[in-house]
């Protein structure tokens, strides 16, 4: 069963008013509250439906898309623990992009906290068929598929390495992250039983490659360099980079190696970054907190699936292969 929680009764009335004065039918990839009522939202999600199921199909494209909080965080597990966040549902429709907007923070009761007293909400996004129209998910209707690859998280105060389900520090805020994460070790796991992944290769040279530039093929990435125009998800645009084994046994200094799991030892050298504004692209570009590097992940994927079944956001431990690698200062 999906946990649905309710906000405060001032917001539900809101909402409710919102609604009524709206009116009509809204149309695919309408917020199901008028954000008019309710001010400037906290944050954006942009997304597309993908994916297959034999619930949706040219001639049935509609589905709600939702923000469904984990509060078990890294912990592997299903629907029961999923939490939908109410006014967040869009009507969306198969193979169309859409916007989710937030404009409530989600309930206390949806985020992790530590013993250390840090609290952070990972969420993804979750579509199923309103059957009844009462815009939330109910238990009778099913998850038809969530977000790949991506995941939404909320942090109130800056999380430490330690702290971050990441590995890595992050700043408070709002964020899109790739997963896996490299999960620090839980509290009291002995020192040494971690990951044996170890670090990757040392990024120490001047290699004349634009990285994260723009680009149409790899002669505008020059000697060294390759334009990526499909790496587990679309790069609008392309962009430079430098594969590992790299051409010229050159990597860049402050790249950042992104390995592919499937092909142990390769993967490209990519522009390091501490801010989005480091990478100069625009959306979908970003800077992914959780390589620090510049990729066009600012958007969250749903993948429709007939059949979903739980999956860690943590890497495996035993792994000896990091999907992501350290860069060496």
């Amino acid at each position: 069963m999906a946990l649905v929680t309710r906000g405060s009764l001032a917001a539900t009335l809101l909402r409710g008013l919102a609604g009524v004065l709206a009116g009509g039918v809204l149309a695919c990839g309408d917020s199901l509250v008028d954000e008019s009522y309710l001010g400037t939202p906290r944050f954006t999600v942009d997304g597309s439906v993908n994916g297959t199921s034999a619930s949706v199909d040219a001639t049935n494209p509609d589905v709600s898309v939702a923000v469904f909080w984990m509060p078990r965080g890294t912990q592997l597990g299903g629907e029961d623990v999923l939490v939908e966040q109410q006014g967040t549902a869009i009507r969306a429709e198969y193979y169309r992009r859409f916007q989710v907007k937030l404009f409530d923070e989600p309930e206390a009761g949806s985020l992790v906290t530590l013993s250390s007293g840090a609290r952070y909400g990972i969420a993804k996004l979750g579509a199923y068929r309103d059957a009844n129209g009462n815009r939330r998910r109910d238990e009778e209707e099913p998850l038809l598929g969530l977000s790949d690859g991506r995941v939404l998280m909320r942090v109130p105060e800056a999380l430490s390495a330690r702290d971050s389900p990441t590995g890595r520090p992050l700043v408070a805020g709002w964020h899109i992250l790739t997963i896996p994460f490299d999960c620090p070790p839980p509290e009291g796991t002995p020192p040494g039983s971690g990951s044996s992944g170890g670090p990757g290769p040392v990024p120490d040279g001047e290699c004349a490659v634009p990285l994260g530039a723009g680009c149409k093929n790899d002669a505008e990435c020059g000697v060294g360099g390759v334009c990526i125009h499909e790496y587990r998800w679309p790069w609008p645009g392309g962009a430079c980079a430098i594969p590992e084994p790299p051409r010229d046994v050159c990597r860049q200094r402050g790249s950042v190696f992104v390995g592919i799991p499937e092909a142990p030892g390769t993967g490209y050298w990519l522009k390091g970054c501490q801010v989005s504004a480091d990478c100069g692209r625009v959306a979908p570009y970003q800077c992914d907190q959780q390589n620090r590097a510049c990729m066009p992940t600012a958007e969250i994927p749903v993948e429709l699936q007939d059949s979903m079944s739980p999956q860690s956001l943590c890497r495996a431990p035993d792994s000896s292969q990091p999907l992501q690698a350290v860069p060496v200062p």
